[in-house]
């Protein structure tokens, strides 16, 4: 059960925390997490059933995503990009290509970006690849790399039937993949989330699937809720436990901390309790929000094969909504902190870095906020009900 490796993951924070503070520094997470995963089966628990995965309740998956970030933002940054690319490659990938990804059917890493950044030209068996992507998550610890690309047939963009380019997903043996060690950024240091290319090679059919598809191979219906709202369900994840963070570290500091010309400490105010307790409701509501979500989805899957407009709108609100309370308990405490917030001696100063470079992240971006509306407007213009 999962819950064995949320008690595994806990038990092992202090060993997560010494690698964290040693990636802030080579701004990439040591090898030695990929072991201390191994033994506590936290980021594997919940990958899908075939490929090893122990999760069917969207309260666990939510759970030790967001218990993932709660530790360090890095951390959990990578708990995303790892359990998404598996879950997704598990899930989408023609039955060779599964078997031959997940042949060690152990914790089988697997990294990238699915930005249609490459072009892929067709040949008889597959692909020849080139391309370059950015924001390659964890790829310096993965086995497998995922690639998004476009097709390119005789010269010619394959299109769908909407007249947009057909994006396609390529998984590459990490032997075939040049990196490049070139993340510098103020927050998230430790994902290293480098840029990386391929030249020239030759991907199989097998090892390639349909951004868009919704054609589950395999997976529960958890996992099938399609590529773009089990990203955003993640990300929303990560700013629940972020901001279970600043709770946390709000109630440490606000003991201890005096603030210049005052006597008393912050916990001793009632506008640092009134805070406090606005980001801890904010907290609550941004976690029903998501349980409910995944829960409607996953209940929706069990005799649909797609996820409706209306249900994609729920997973994208919720986890936008999660991402807004998030910056806004670090503005709170930023307001209340004073300079304490942003001196290294203090954990939250590393929080709120990367809470304000997690933010920007498209899944989570305000921009899910103006997509919704724009469709449910055109919806009512269509006479529909507010509910959808």
């Amino acid at each position: 059960m999962v819950y064995h490796a949320l008690n595994a993951l806990k038990q092992a924070q202090d060993q997560i925390l010494l690698l964290a503070e040693q990636a802030e520094q080579d701004r990439m997470f040591p090898r030695d997490i990929v072991g201390i995963m191994e033994k506590t089966n936290a980021w594997r628990s919940i990958y899908p059933i075939e490929v090893g995965g122990e999760c069917e309740s969207p309260d666990e998956l939510v759970e030790m995503w967001q218990q993932c970030a709660y530790i360090d933002g890095s951390f959990g940054w990578l708990a995303i990009a790892h359990v998404l690319a598996a879950a997704h490659c598990s899930v989408y990938l023609p039955n060779e290509g599964f078997e031959e990804v997940f042949s060690n059917k152990g914790q089988t890493l697997i990294a990238g970006q699915y930005q249609p950044n490459g072009r892929g030209y067709v040949e008889e068996a597959g692909y020849r690849l080139t391309g370059r992507w950015s924001f390659g998550s964890g790829i310096h610890l993965a086995e497998w790399v995922v690639a998004g690309f476009i097709q390119v047939d005789n010269a010619s963009v394959i299109k769908t039937d909407t007249g947009e380019p057909e994006v396609m997903i390529a998984v590459i043996p990490i032997e075939e993949v040049e990196i490049f060690g070139d993340w510098q950024t103020t927050g998230l240091k430790g994902t290293g989330s480098i840029n990386y290319s391929v030249n020239d090679i030759f991907v199989p059919h097998d090892r390639c699937f349909k951004f868009d598809s919704g054609e589950a191979k395999r997976g529960s219906s958890l996992y099938r809720m399609g590529i773009l709202p089990l990203s955003a369900l993640s990300h929303g994840c990560w700013a629940l436990g972020m901001t279970n963070r600043v709770l946390t570290e709000l109630k440490q500091l606000g003991k201890k901390i005096v603030r210049a010309n005052e006597k008393l400490p912050l916990a001793s105010k009632d506008g640092f309790k009134e805070d406090w307790a606005r980001i801890k409701a904010r907290a609550l509501a941004s976690e029903a929000l998501l349980v409910s979500a995944a829960r409607l989805a996953k209940d929706h899957l069990q005799t649909h094969s797609t996820l409706t407009e209306v249900l994609v709108e729920k997973v994208r609100l919720a986890a936008t909504f999660a991402n807004e309370m998030c910056a806004e308990a670090g503005e709170i405490a930023y307001k209340n902190l004073g300079a304490s917030a942003i001196s290294e001696r203090n954990n939250i100063e590393r929080v709120l870095r990367d809470i304000q470079t997690g933010r920007q992240h498209m899944m989570i971006s305000p921009q899910s906020y103006i997509d919704v509306t724009t469709l449910n407007f055109a919806r009512t213009d269509q006479g529909e009900t507010r509910n959808g």
